[in-house]
């Protein structure tokens, strides 16, 4: 095998390495002003704002509760009624193993919140749709706000600020209508029902039966799916429930710089905001470590902050969302992990079924059975739901 060859089956992981390999190089490079400026943080931390700090920690908690009821709202456009003690602790836990777990937090912290639906008899098409789709339109949202922000801060032109969100939002929706049309998403589906076959843990059965009946299953997921249709004011709470969470987080930050005595230069601490949540979305470290705090500081320190304060707001806002979120999280886990409704696997025709093995280790179909229908398929198949 020529490396050619070579290079043109492994590009991925190749490209991968490389990444990580750049990250590190930049963190190594970027450590001794680190260091220094880590000490000067510690001391500005002795003047501290209480009043400050304590908006900085509610804000922080408030985005990721809020977050949690978008989950929450999804859910019930399919019909299924989750409480919100529930909900919220799936959310708190999917989050700490999104940003705490090395390479696969992100794919981890997906099958995690499917599971953990599946176990509160919430159909797997319908469980995996509310956790994908509030995870795409909450990053479709954060880049309308972020590009109007970036306008109205000076950043860049209003207009052209305004003008990027219109056109973000409009092409969302245009995709929205194009993937939500059963011809297409009986063509994606189908794939994704003949790809259960090729991936490992899923059921060997289950899969070979899902392979003899993939134009049926495809067709029958289709269908259910085009029927999930949020009405108007629904899309505008799912919306507002998208967009909070990142205001609230951006409040978090600013309050941070607030609690040690900062200014807050509004334009650069936006600019670092979307640095933070690129760095966490590239998921090369772990909740974006490093990188995130590297890149916050740098633009903090480039529009004047003194190095003290600007150091100690960073190690605040980091504190807070994301080593604060993470052991927040895995308390709620290690209180859960003996109370979570058992879910045990039997083997089934029903293609409901088929998203939930498929989702748990490659989650990229979005359809969303109703949960009357589970619950008929259920009673006519005979297969055990979660207690």
């Amino acid at each position: 095998m020529t490396w050619r060859v070579a290079l043109r089956n492994h590009w991925r992981p190749v490209a991968h390495w490389l990444v990580v390999g750049a990250a590190i190089g930049y963190l190594a490079w970027a450590a001794p002003g680190l260091a220094s400026q880590a000490a000067r943080a510690i001391a500005a931390l002795d003047h501290v704002r209480w009043g400050w700090l304590g908006i900085a920690v509610l804000c922080g908690v408030a985005a990721l509760v809020v977050y949690g009821e978008l989950h929450r709202q999804l859910l019930l456009v399919g019909g299924a009624r989750v409480s919100v003690a529930a909900v919220q602790g799936i959310n708190f836990v999917e989050n700490a193993v999104s940003i705490s777990v090395p390479v696969v937090g992100g794919a981890g912290a997906l099958a995690y919140a499917i599971d953990q639906l599946r176990r509160r008899r919430v159909d797997a098409a319908l469980a995996s749709w509310s956790v994908l789709v509030s995870g795409v339109i909450a990053t479709i949202t954060l880049l309308a706000l972020g590009a109007l922000g970036l306008g109205v801060t000076g950043r860049i032109p209003l207009d052209l600020g305004l003008s990027v969100a219109m056109l973000i939002g409009l092409a969302a929706a245009g995709v929205w209508k194009v993937l939500s049309h059963p011809a297409v998403l009986r063509r994606g589906l189908r794939r994704l029902v003949l790809l259960g076959r090729w991936i490992p843990g899923v059921c060997h059965t289950c899969s070979r039966t899902w392979a003899l009946r993939a134009d049926q299953v495809s067709t029958q997921l289709s269908t259910r799916i085009a029927m999930l249709r949020p009405s108007t004011p629904c899309w505008l709470g799912i919306i507002v429930l998208a967009a909070l969470p990142w205001v609230l987080d951006f409040a978090s930050l600013a309050a941070s710089a607030l609690a040690v005595g900062s200014r807050v230069p509004w334009g650069a601490l936006l600019v670092g905001f979307l640095l933070v949540q690129a760095s966490v979305a590239l998921q090369i470290f772990p909740g974006g470590a490093g990188l995130a705090e590297t890149s916050l500081l740098a633009v903090l320190l480039a529009s004047g902050v003194a190095p003290a304060p600007a150091a100690a707001s960073v190690l605040i806002y980091r504190a807070i969302t994301w080593l604060g979120m993470a052991l927040l999280g895995w308390a709620v886990y290690a209180l859960s992990i003996h109370t979570a409704p058992l879910n045990v696997h039997r083997h089934t025709r029903e293609p409901s079924h088929l998203l939930a093995s498929v989702v748990q280790v490659a989650p990229s179909g979005k359809v969303a059975p109703t949960l009357s229908e589970q619950t008929e398929t259920d009673s006519v198949t005979g297969r055990g739901v979660a207690a």
